[in-house]
């Protein structure tokens, strides 16, 4: 071990392995040896050449002794790194273009892995999840359930397999004290020995005991890092003391670690024993999410076959009579995390290897041709003893440097591109465990990309430049000549970047086009003025319909101080989704599977104040969701797609299962977006707000100035019906609709720079390659230029030699976009399918990118115009 780090240590330092010291060595034993000579008779002159005779080649000793004493590879490996580097310094254009283009590739490419990686592949941050199964109910029509209450106690009790056994139940709290005022904090039902089970410990204090966690219980509570830390200050002290939880004096008992939020941004836990008592003591109430850790001499296959073997009836609640539930477990990521599998993870994969072969290609055209001023420089080493192993190791060696610099920049991009998606996030829009970080597996990937570049653009250029013929290099008249081969990969290269550019592009401006039909097409609320907020009802305060009937009745009360109402309610707003139930509509037979519509709660106030005309019918009044007087208000896309030859004011309907009240039609509103996706406003219901009271209400009001009076006097409105209730998403309803399509907005985003860079890589491409052309017909052309051809004719040469790689590159584009329309696009997003399938939309785009070639090679074909036959004929 100590002769490997002394040949390490020589083989590094600069003196190149200890030559200093060989000099020395071979001096002293060159003087012993004439000493020796000299004591046998010979004079100084004889014996300096009989010892010189003797010792042999000083320099041949020397490198014997560096071989034996260093590592050769690590030497001659710091000699070329060097010698690269020197070489990207003096052609500083080639270097920078050459860096940009994969830096960009590599970027796009490791951002996209960064997003798969966080969604997908990271997974909840617990010991061994793969031991960790998630537990659902399938019922007859194997459509996923949580389990009730009752259910967990039974498993828990009977479960062999399963060593440790949690749950959770999300919830939304009210914490205040009497320091701040009350905030609305995510928090979680979970039954005691959950944290052990996912293998956390609290900071400060504990988690809940056995007896804590049943009914009648103490009211205890274990915070979240990030509520202590800003809330409370970081102060330990906090264990011990009492904060009120939807009103209730709860006692702190522990401080979760910084970053543990399970099951979702969670910042509270409360005992799965204080859940209200109707959830507990009714059956099919299936509410909680259940998972547990398999003991150690469990497998999957047989903590499922026991699971199935349970008796759970999940239709009846009671065993032995109809429909037989079963329980099934998946390992808990799998559950949790989307599939890598799935068509949009598999278009955002295919889509930055795309961008990254783009970039690739373009280095390896520039390589190429950087070959064609390098082959007399090759020639000159090969001649003077440089092995074809030899000179393909340096330009190695050059290319590696380049995949370093570029894996540098790369990661510049990623991280700046990373933090502007994140941006686009709205708070606690994605779980905990899904942050947009590089780690080290996104990082192995990206030096991964760079190794791979080595090979695939630095071998084929290395193997040209190896092959070079020596004494036409030497001879030739052009630094710039190029063998045949090497100009038909730069062409080839060249059309599949265009190729791919069309097929990156094309999805780009499909979602512009498509976006614009949207909103040229729907009705836009009018959102000049409309200020929005929620309140929380939680149901320790507000446990029945009748308690939160008396809430709204007070909230729809005129807000003293300020000229703010009316107030419109609703349980969304536009497009914020909803619930989607099925549907029925009377006289009809119904379908076994019968469709989906949304439905949101609304006040008589509601249309007047988001300003949506009702293009039949009425409001609601005060008397519409009293018994005898159930009414609902649809849309016109509902009356479209299910009322199209009848008048739907004298139509009723059923939303919900059979046990759902019907509802007579009494008004049809103009079609406003629900729920955020989608290529038609979807059928939306609208329905009495007193005859559907939710625990979570959107309060929206129109102002017309400034929004922080309003703002001030409904909160204080809030306050005077519940002071310890906190108002929450304070916004504008255009911020609202803004956080509402999230989703879709990062898509086009990602999307839309894809095209970008896509775009730019192949506009440099062709500028470098149309650049270089010029260069190589400068002889040519001032030889056309003597013999009186015109700027016309030189620039349709070059412009002519361009359209015929671009009309390739985009023809085979064209069928590459259809190829990935067919493998990438939702089928049900029929206007996307479309869209990119549209002969004008495809002939406009097409036309686009030519332009834009055409711009970037008008710097070339302005020097080609302007060859001076003199300087270009001379060496003639």
């Amino acid at each position: 071990m100590r002769r490997f780090f002394l040949r390490l240590r020589n083989a590094l330092r600069g003196d190149g392995g200890g030559h200093g010291d060989v000099a020395r060595e071979l001096r002293a034993h060159l003087a012993l040896l004439e000493d020796e000579y000299q004591r046998r008779g010979m004079t100084p002159d004889e014996a300096r050449h009989a010892a010189r005779r003797a010792l042999g080649s000083s320099a041949l000793a020397a490198d014997r002794h560096r071989d034996a004493r260093s590592f050769v590879w690590v030497e001659d490996l710091r000699h070329d790194l060097a010698h690269a580097i020197r070489g990207l310094r003096r052609s500083p254009g080639f270097a920078a273009l050459a860096v940009l283009a994969l830096g960009l590739g590599i970027g796009v490419n490791t951002v996209f892995f960064t997003l798969v990686d966080a969604a997908c592949l990271r997974g909840l941050p617990i010991d061994e999840p793969d031991r960790v199964l998630y537990i659902s109910l399938r019922n007859s029509q194997n459509q996923p359930a949580p389990l009730s209450w009752a259910e967990f106690e039974e498993l828990r009790a009977r479960t062999t397999m399963l060593g440790q056994l949690g749950a959770y139940v999300p919830t939304v709290a009210a914490l205040a004290d009497d320091r701040q005022l009350p905030a609305r904090v995510l928090g979680a039902y979970v039954p005691a020995g959950t944290f052990e089970l996912l293998g956390d410990t609290p900071v400060v204090g504990r988690t809940f005991r056995r007896d804590e966690d049943r009914p009648g219980g103490p009211q205890v509570v274990v915070l979240g890092n990030e509520i202590w830390r800003s809330r409370f200050a970081g102060d330990e002290r906090i264990v011990g003391q009492s904060i009120r939880i939807n009103g209730i004096p709860t006692t702190v008992i522990g401080v979760m670690p910084r970053g543990f939020m399970f099951p979702a941004n969670a910042d509270l836990w409360r005992p799965m024993a204080n859940l209200p008592a109707a959830v507990r003591e009714t059956p099919t109430d299936r509410r909680l999410a259940v998972f547990g850790r398999m003991t150690a001499a469990a497998t999957l296959a047989s903590a499922r076959a026991e699971l199935a073997a349970l008796d759970i009836d999940a239709t009846q609640g009671t065993r032995g009579a109809g429909p037989r539930a079963r329980l099934e477990a998946v390992p808990i990521n799998e559950q949790l995390n989307p599939s890598v599998w799935q068509r949009t993870w598999l278009a955002f994969i295919t889509a930055g290897v795309l961008v990254l072969l783009v970039a690739c290609a373009n280095v390896a055209n520039l390589l190429l041709m950087r070959a064609a001023t390098r082959g007399r420089e090759i020639a000159i080493r090969t001649s003077i003893g440089a092995t074809r192993w030899r000179v393909g190791r340096q330009l190695l060696a050059e290319s590696a440097t380049l995949a370093a610099l570029a894996g540098a920049a790369g990661v510049l991009v990623a991280w700046a591109g990373l933090h502007a998606l994140s941006a686009l996030l709205p708070p606690d829009a994605m779980p905990y465990w899904m942050a947009f970080t590089m780690n080290g597996r996104v990082l192995a990937v990206t030096t991964a990309v760079c190794l791979g570049y080595v090979f695939v653009c630095g071998v084929p250029s290395a193997l040209h430049l190896s092959r070079v013929d020596t004494l036409g290099a030497i001879t030739a008249d052009s630094p710039a000549s190029m063998a045949r081969p090497a100009r038909r990969w730069i062409g080839a290269l060249l059309t599949a970047e265009f190729a791919v550019t069309l097929v990156l592009v094309s999805p780009a401006v499909t979602a512009v086009r498509v976006d614009a039909d949207i909103r040229r097409r729907e009705f836009q609320v009018d959102t000049a003025g409309l200020l929005t907020m929620w309140v929380n009802l939680p149901a320790d305060w507000y446990p029945t319909p009748e308690s939160r009937r008396v809430f709204v009745n007070r909230l729809e009360a005129p807000v003293s101080g300020g000229n703010v109402e009316p107030i419109a309610l609703a349980t969304a707003l536009p497009f914020g989704g909803g619930p989607q139930v099925p549907l029925a509509v009377d006289g009809r037979r119904e379908a076994a599977s019968p469709p989906l519509v949304s439905t949101l709660s609304v006040n008589v106030h509601y249309f007047d104040v988001m300003r949506v005309p009702l293009t039949r019918g009425r409001a609601f009044t005060a008397v519409d969701g009293n018994p005898g007087s159930e009414a609902a208000i649809v849309n016109e896309r509902f009356v479209r797609m299910f009322l199209p030859q009848q008048n739907p004011l004298q139509t009723r309907i059923r939303v919900g299962g059979p046990d759902s009240p019907w509802l007579r039609i009494v008004g049809v509103a103009t079609s406003v977006r629900q729920q955020p996706v989608g290529a038609q406003p979807d059928p939306v219901v609208f329905l009495p707000f007193r005859a559907a009271l939710a625990q979570t209400i959107a309060i929206v009001v129109r102002t017309p100035g400034a929004i922080d009076v309003p703002v001030s006097l409904l909160r204080q409105h809030v306050a005077r019906i519940n002071p310890n209730l906190p108002v929450f998403r304070v916004m504008t309803l255009e911020e609202a609709i803004e956080m509402s399509a999230w989703n879709a907005r990062l898509s086009n985003v990602i999307v839309r720079s894809i095209a970008v860079v896509a775009l730019l890589l192949a506009v440099v491409g062709l500028y470098a390659v149309t650049g270089y052309t010029v260069e190589r017909w400068r002889r040519e052309l001032g030889l056309r230029v003597a013999l009186g051809a015109g700027a016309g004719e030189i620039r349709w040469l070059v412009i002519r030699r361009v359209f015929a790689q671009l009309g390739t590159g985009l023809s085979v584009g064209v069928v590459g976009t259809q190829f990935f329309n067919r493998l990438f696009s939702d089928p049900a997003d029929t206007a996307a399918r479309a869209g990119m399938s549209d002969p004008v939309m495809l002939a406009f785009m097409v036309l686009s990118i030519g332009a834009v070639a055409v711009l970037a090679c008008l710097p070339a074909i302005r020097r080609a115009t302007r060859v001076d036959p003199l300087v270009a004929l001379r060496t003639e």
